[in-house]
């Protein structure tokens, strides 16, 4: 790989003090060295219009408003959220003996489309593989440099890391009835991915990326949103494989119809003491501070699926994902063993498992309730039945689809425990992975030769995929596919080894259900 910083003996300058800059839409982007030289960052870059006043609940719209020479050196404001992910962050650094000063406040804003990119060289001929890295949060909070998600380490292995905005809540899971049915309609983050695939089609060359070689990759609510996008028409082209973490089942069931978006968006006209008639056009009006607080305010339990438009999505994700919609596609999907168990109650009792067992989609709950009627903890027990249905079972059953429609797809478990007597508490949480495929794990997290190696090989079998569209390759114990006769998964843990399918009975159960799930 060729180091991007050389030295000028005649003159004694590094080739470091000058900004390296790359020409992209039309613009000078005047980024910065990272690492001792070795990366090229470059921060804040925008790739659609700001989707604000009358483009508010609009596609997202080429960028016109350039200038010949931009520095892009400060990550641009997150998407305007609540401060929820934040204060899940601060929470988890004290669990794990840090301080919550140690997360500082996020700036938030309407304007919001930017995306970051790491690069190991700027050689425009260099062809590297693109990861693009989609952020979770349910799809209303979560931005794209949280500091688990900075790509400078990835980009050392050989690839141009980007991480990408997109429209949370309110501002990008919403439609209204006044919206001309010849244009987009609903699910504007959706749109916002697939105008930043466009950006990195046409710019991505520049950095010393390959487009034809562009992997999405994400977690939670982000990889739902990549499984989704795998299965359109729209990114044909742009979109080439996935990397789905702990995702699957979750929300792709619980989709909403256009009419049940409308209803929402005069919903909230209501609540802001606006005519319905006539309220497209008012709801723009609203400061987005505004705007945002009183629909969190009466809309708060409500999760942002996408929704089913007839333009993007034509039925469930679920159902399409059951089809051939991913034939020929290649993937990475998996979960991790304790995805519940910190957001459960540690004063769980055995009526809470049984009261919330009969809430299990697509599972026989009596059937389910057996399985785990052994576990001595009645917060673990839920933890799996909540873990299996949601997020392992339904990433297995996507990655045996998958298979089965003449793609390839390969799955994981993830079962490292974070040291500690706090770690152990926690368990291989929701979210506990992401720093082992960046190699950023926070300061407060401890790590040791374990972690370590488990970091290697979980980089190295990302990279390889995004590479090639398989994660073997040298260094690396060999991981097969899984596929229905043998249903093997790769343990990601103490140890990297292939072994059978976690929970065969839970699963059971969930293939037994799938005819309920794909009536939806």
């Amino acid at each position: 790989m060729k180091k991007l910083c050389f030295l000028f003996a005649a003159i004694g300058l590094s080739a470091c003090d000058q900004a390296p800059v790359v020409y992209a839409n039309g613009e000078a982007l005047s980024g910065m060295y990272v690492e001792d030289g070795k990366v090229a960052a470059f921060l804040g870059v925008p790739f659609a219009e700001p989707p604000v006043d009358d483009l508010r609940w609009s596609a997202p719209q080429p960028l016109t408003n350039t200038v010949a020479d931009r520095e892009v050196t400060e990550f641009a404001p997150a998407c305007i959220q609540s401060m929820r992910i934040l204060d899940w962050y601060r929470g988890l650094a004290v669990d794990l003996g840090g301080t919550a000063d140690y997360y500082e406040d996020l700036e938030v804003s309407e304007d919001c489309l930017y995306l970051n990119i790491w690069t190991p060289t700027l050689e425009e001929d260099a062809k590297l593989p693109v990861m693009i890295w989609v952020h979770g949060g349910s799809n209303k909070s979560g931005w794209s440099y949280e500091p688990n998600y900075y790509g400078h380490k990835l980009a050392q292995q050989g690839v141009i890391a980007v991480s990408v905005a997109y429209r949370q809540g309110v501002f990008g899971f919403l439609s209204h009835p006044e919206l001309p049915r010849n244009e987009p309609v609903a699910n504007f983050g959706y749109w916002d991915l697939i105008a930043s695939l466009q950006w990195v089609q046409d710019n991505i060359e520049n950095f010393g990326g390959d487009p034809d070689r562009v992997t999405m990759f994400g977690e939670s609510a982000g990889a739902e949103n990549i499984l989704a996008l795998l299965a359109i028409e729209q990114v044909e082209g742009m979109l080439h494989r996935g990397v789905a973490q702990s995702t699957a089942g979750f929300g792709l069931t619980r989709m909403s119809t256009l009419a049940e978006e409308e209803e929402r968006a005069l919903g909230l006209a209501d609540a802001l003491d606006i005519p319905r008639e006539g309220s497209l056009a008012a709801l723009r009006e609203v400061p987005a501070g505004e705007l945002f607080a009183v629909y969190d305010e009466v809309f708060t339990k409500h999760y942002h699926a996408p929704a089913i438009d007839h333009q993007l999505l034509k039925e469930s994700s679920w159902k399409t994902i059951q089809s051939d919609a991913l034939l020929g596609r290649e993937l990475i999907i998996g979960s991790n063993y304790h995805e519940w168990y910190a957001n459960t109650a540690e004063d769980t009792t055995w009526d809470d498992v049984v009261r919330q067992a009969t809430l299990l989609e697509g599972i026989d709950y009596e059937s389910a309730l057996d399985v785990v009627r052994n576990e001595e903890d009645p917060r673990r027990a839920l933890d799996r039945l909540r873990t299996a249905s949601a997020m392992l079972c339904a990433s297995q059953n996507v990655a045996a689809r998958v298979n089965a429609a003449g793609g390839n797809a390969w799955m994981y478990h993830f079962t490292r425990v974070p040291l500690g007597l706090n770690g152990e508490s926690l368990g291989a949480y929701h979210g506990v992975e992401y720093p082992y495929v960046f190699d950023t794990h926070d300061p407060y997290f401890a790590v040791d030769d374990t972690d370590r190696a488990l970091q290697h090989a979980m980089q190295a079998y990302w990279v390889n995929f995004a590479k090639t569209g398989d994660p073997n390759g040298e260094g690396v114990p060999h991981w097969p596919r899984f596929e229905a006769a043998d249903m093997m998964v790769q343990e990601l843990g103490d140890e990297v080894f292939s072994t059978e399918q976690p929970e065969p009975e839970l699963c059971a159960l969930f293939e037994e259900g799938l005819p309920e799930r794909e009536l939806k």
